[in-house]
C-alpha cells in the first residue's frame, strides 16, 4: 500500500509546477562520490532502478536546513529505498526481461516540485537524470514516452497540518 501511495504521489507531481534550482554542492557531490548506475528491479508491478541509498542519506544533509526530510521509503522490507521509477503499477507491465541489468544514468539538474496538498507534502526535491536505456525499455514494452523526466527523489517537505 505504501508503494502504491508513493506512486500516486509521483504521478501527481507531474501535474505540479516544477522549477529548476541552483544546486552546485549536490551536483558536485554526486559527480565525485556517488555511482551513476543502478540495477533494474521489480517489486510487484513497479519497475525501478535501485540506486545507492547514499543518494538520499548523504544528500539530504545539504537540504535539511530548508525543511526537507528523507523520503518515506526506507526501513521496511516492502520499501524500495533510493530509486528511479521506470514503470508504474498502473501501467501494467508484463515480464521485464531486463530486470537485473545495470542501468547507467547521468545526473542533469536539481528540481523542486510543489505537489497537491492532499498528498501531505509541501515540496519535493529531486535530481533529474538522463537514462536513455530506460526510454528504450519503456518503448520495447509498448509504454508511452514519459511526460516528465526520470529522477531520484532526495527529500520531501511535509505539508503543515
Amino acid at each position: 500500500m505504501k508503494v502504491l501511495r508513493y506512486l500516486i504521489f509521483v504521478l501527481i507531481c507531474n501535474f505540479s509546477i516544477a522549477q529548476e534550482v541552483v544546486c552546485p554542492r549536490i551536483m558536485d557531490y554526486m559527480e565525485n562520490h556517488l555511482p551513476h548506475s543502478g540495477v533494474l528491479k521489480r517489486e510487484g508491478d513497479f519497475v525501478y532502478v535501485d540506486v545507492d541509498d547514499d543518494y538520499i542519506h548523504h544528500l539530504i544533509g545539504l537540504i535539511e536546513q530548508e525543511g526537507f526530510q528523507e523520503p518515506p521509503y526506507f526501513g521496511k522490507s516492502d520499501l524500495v529505498g533510493a530509486h528511479i521509477s521506470v514503470i508504474y503499477s498502473a501501467e501494467e507491465a508484463q515480464v521485464i526481461a531486463e530486470c537485473g541489468e545495470t542501468i547507467y544514468f547521468t545526473p542533469i539538474r536539481c528540481e523542486r516540485v510543489h505537489p497537491h496538498k492532499w498528498l501531505e507534502m509541501d515540496e519535493v526535491y529531486f535530481i533529474v537524470v538522463d537514462a536513455p536505456r530506460l526510454d528504450q525499455i519503456r518503448e520495447k514494452y509498448g509504454l508511452p514516452t514519459r511526460e516528465y523526466p526520470f529522477h531520484i527523489t532526495i527529500g520531501v517537505k511535509p505539508a503543515e497540518q
